[in-house]
C-alpha cells in the first residue's frame, strides 16, 4: 500500500502513475477543493487523513514538497513506513537516460532552460521537469523517450530521495532562503549539497558565495568543476569582462559576441558558465553553445523587460522571492523606483541600504509593509503602498515630475503568498497593471 500526501502537480502525477500500474494507493490533500476535483476525475479513490492511517500497512509514503516531512500528521508513522519526495520515485523509474540536475537558491530555472535548449540545438531529445514545468514523473508518459533529462531540484525535493543520482550535477549558489522550513542555514546548505553526492560524470559548482566555496573544498577530490564570475580560476571556468576564461577544458578564452538582454546582469553569468561547462562535458561544438546563448529568451517573471524606452524601463522580477535575488536585480541599474514586499522569509532588509544611491523611491507592498518601511525609510524615500495596484498608481503620479530616465523594478524580496497564489500570478498582475496605468508614458 502506498500513501500520497499532497495532491499538487507532483502528487497527482505520482497517483496517476500508480493507478496506471494497478498499485493501490491512499490519498490525502488538506484542501477540500482539491479532493473534490480529484473525486470528479477519478471514480474510485480512497481518501484518508494521515492521522487516521494504519501505518503498518503503508509500505511507502510520497509527500508533496510543499509539506514538511516533520509535519505533526506524519509523526504517527512507524519505522516500517518511509517518507519520500517525488524525486525518489523518478530516480527508480529512470533507465539509461542521461540526467543533468540543477539546484541553487537563484537562477535554477534559467539555467535549466538554457541547458535544455543547448541539447535541443544539438539535435537531441530532451525532457525538462522537476521544480520547473512538468512533474518529474511525467517523463514516463512520453511516447518517444528523451535521451537526456534536465531537471530542476529544490531543497525540498532533495530532502528524501536516497536513490537519486545524476550524470551532471550543478550547484549555482546558496543564500538565505526557506529558513522558516529548514530552521537553520546549515540544514538548508546540507540539503543543497546532496545534489553532488552521487553524480556519475561531473559536478559543476560556483564558488562565489561562502557556502558553495566550503562545499567545493569538501568535495574537491572528485570530478568537480569550479566556476566563478568574480575571479579568474587557475583550474576552472570564469566569466570576466564579457568573456569566458576556460582554464579547465581547453586553456583558452571564449568571446561571446552577443549576450541578449534576457541574460544581462552579473547573476546570469553563472547560468552561462554552467551551460558552457555542460556543453564541454557532453563534447558539443562551441558553435552550438554560441547559438544557444545568443538566441536565448528568458522565462517570464525573471528579469523580464515589459517596457524600455527613453523615458523609463519596467522590469518584472516577481521570481525574486528572497533578498539576495532582489539585490542582484538592482545591482547594475540606477535611478530606480523599486517595488518590494510580500510575505517575508528574512526579517532583515538592511542590506538594501548599500544601494541607497541607486534607489530613488521604494514602494512597499504586502503584509511586510510596516516592517520593511521601518528598516529602510532612513536610507531613501519609502512609500507604504500595501498592494501592487496602489504602488503602480503612485509610480504613475511620480513619473509626471521626472526629467530623467527611471528604472521601475519589481523585485519583491518576499514570497507571494500573502496576496497571491504564486509568484507567477503576482507577476501577471504586475504586468497587467503596468500596461494599463503606465500606457500613457509609452512613446
Amino acid at each position: 500500500m502506498v500513501f500520497i500526501y499532497g495532491l499538487n502537480i507532483s502528487g497527482l502525477s505520482i497517483f496517476e502513475y500508480f493507478k496506471r500500474n494497478n498499485i493501490q494507493t491512499l490519498l490525502w490533500d488538506d484542501n477540500h477543493v482539491v479532493r473534490n476535483n480529484i473525486k470528479k476525475k477519478f471514480k474510485s479513490v480512497i481518501f484518508i487523513h494521515p492521522k487516521k492511517i494504519n501505518w503498518n500497512i503503508v509500505k511507502e509514503a510520497y509527500v508533496s514538497p510543499g509539506i514538511d516531512l516533520k509535519h505533526k500528521f506524519l509523526l504517527f508513522k512507524k519505522n516500517k513506513s518511509k517518507l519520500f519526495r517525488d524525486l525518489e520515485l523518478y530516480s527508480r523509474l529512470v533507465n539509461n537516460q542521461k540526467i543533468i540536475a540543477v539546484t541553487g537558491t537563484n537562477g535554477k530555472s534559467t539555467t535549466v532552460k538554457m541547458i535544455s535548449e543547448l541539447i535541443i540545438n544539438n539535435k537531441s531529445k530532451c525532457f525538462v521537469g522537476g521544480n520547473i514545468g512538468k512533474s518529474l514523473i511525467d517523463f514516463s508518459l512520453q511516447k518517444e523517450k528523451s535521451t537526456t533529462h534536465v531537471i530542476e531540484l529544490s531543497s525540498y525535493q532533495l530532502e528524501s530521495a536516497p536513490s537519486f543520482s545524476s550524470d551532471i550535477s550543478i550547484l549555482l549558489n546558496i543564500s538565505n532562503d526557506h529558513i522558516d522550513r529548514h530552521k537553520t542555514m546549515q540544514n538548508y546548505v546540507s540539503l543543497k549539497e546532496k545534489i553532488l553526492k552521487k553524480n556519475k560524470l561531473y559536478s559543476i559548482i560556483s564558488i562565489d558565495d561562502k557556502f558553495c566555496k566550503k562545499i567545493y573544498k569538501k568535495h574537491k577530490s572528485k570530478n568537480i568543476i569550479p566556476i566563478s564570475n568574480s575571479q579568474i580560476l587557475s583550474k576552472g571556468l570564469s566569466f570576466i569582462d564579457g568573456k569566458i576564461i576556460d582554464n579547465y577544458f581547453e586553456n583558452k578564452i571564449i568571446f561571446i559576441k552577443k549576450i541578449p538582454r534576457s541574460l544581462k546582469g552579473s547573476f546570469n553569468e553563472q547560468n552561462i558558465l554552467a551551460t558552457y561547462a555542460t556543453s564541454k562535458i557532453l563534447k558539443m561544438k562551441t558553435n552550438i553553445f554560441y547559438k544557444t546563448v545568443e538566441n536565448f529568451r528568458g522565462l517570464p517573471h525573471r528579469f523580464e523587460y515589459i517596457y524600455d524606452n527613453k523615458k523609463f524601463s519596467v522590469i518584472n522580477n516577481s521570481k525574486a522571492t528572497n533578498i539576495d535575488s532582489a539585490l542582484k536585480t538592482i545591482k547594475n541599474l540606477d535611478n530606480i523606483y523599486l517595488i518590494i514586499g510580500g510575505r517575508i522569509k528574512n526579517d532583515n532588509f538592511n542590506s538594501f541600504k548599500k544601494f541607497k544611491n541607486k534607489i530613488k523611491t521604494c514602494f512597499i507592498i504586502g503584509e511586510s509593509t510596516n516592517l520593511i518601511y521601518n528598516q529602510l525609510s532612513n536610507f531613501f524615500i519609502c512609500k507604504k503602498s500595501y498592494n501592487l495596484e496602489r504602488a503602480v498608481k503612485q509610480i504613475s503620479l511620480s513619473m509626471k515630475k521626472m526629467n530623467t530616465k527611471i528604472n521601475i523594478i519589481f523585485a519583491p524580496a518576499c514570497s507571494s503568498f500573502d496576496q497571491f497564489s504564486s509568484f507567477e500570478e503576482r507577476g501577471i498582475t504586475f504586468k497587467k497593471l503596468v500596461k494599463s496605468k503606465l500606457k500613457k508614458y509609452v512613446s
